[in-house]
């Protein structure tokens, strides 16, 4: 492992974590993606956590805060986005438990209105009425959302009467 390597490589993480936060595996994967030695891959990654630049357990809350307000997902899609940044289990576990289940359900309930206009689907027959709900099942579903959540839901949005 040469200087030169080891400078080049941190100036490539420094600019990679420069633009937004990253999970340490985000950052293996980028330098080993520019053709950098493993050893110096680790290297760079161990100063870069060393100095506080990549912490995972960090980026997994603010990744959860930040997705679960902005885009309205469910926990099962957030876990899933965090396990494809390389985030440990236990890591992706406790961001996601800072989450309350309400929360989680309010968010749920967003996400329903953004899609079930309810002056339009009064308007419909019951079989495209049936469509529509089941639309939006698949809707949520595809968000993250448990069952459980869903089926609330679904119940509150038949209630409010179409």
């Amino acid at each position: 492992m040469n200087a030169q390597d080891l400078e080049a490589a941190r100036a490539v993480a420094f600019r990679f974590i420069g633009y937004m936060p990253r999970s340490r595996a985000e950052v293996e994967r980028r330098l080993a993606r520019a053709d950098f030695a493993p050893e110096v891959v680790a290297k760079v990654v161990a100063e870069c956590e060393a100095v506080g630049w990549i912490d995972d357990e960090a980026f997994a809350r603010r990744w959860v805060e930040d997705r679960a307000d902005r885009k309205k997902f469910g926990a099962a899609r957030l876990a899933a986005e965090l396990r494809r940044k390389g985030i440990d289990k236990e890591s992706v576990t406790e961001a996601l438990s800072a989450a309350s289940e309400e929360a989680e359900l309010e968010r749920a309930r967003a996400a329903a209105r953004s899609r079930w206009r309810a002056d339009v689907v009064a308007g419909l027959a019951a079989e495209a009425r049936d469509a529509e709900k089941r639309k939006l099942v698949n809707f949520l579903q595809r968000r993250g959302f448990s069952w459980p959540i869903i089926t609330q839901v679904l119940a509150e949005t038949m209630a409010n009467k179409e």
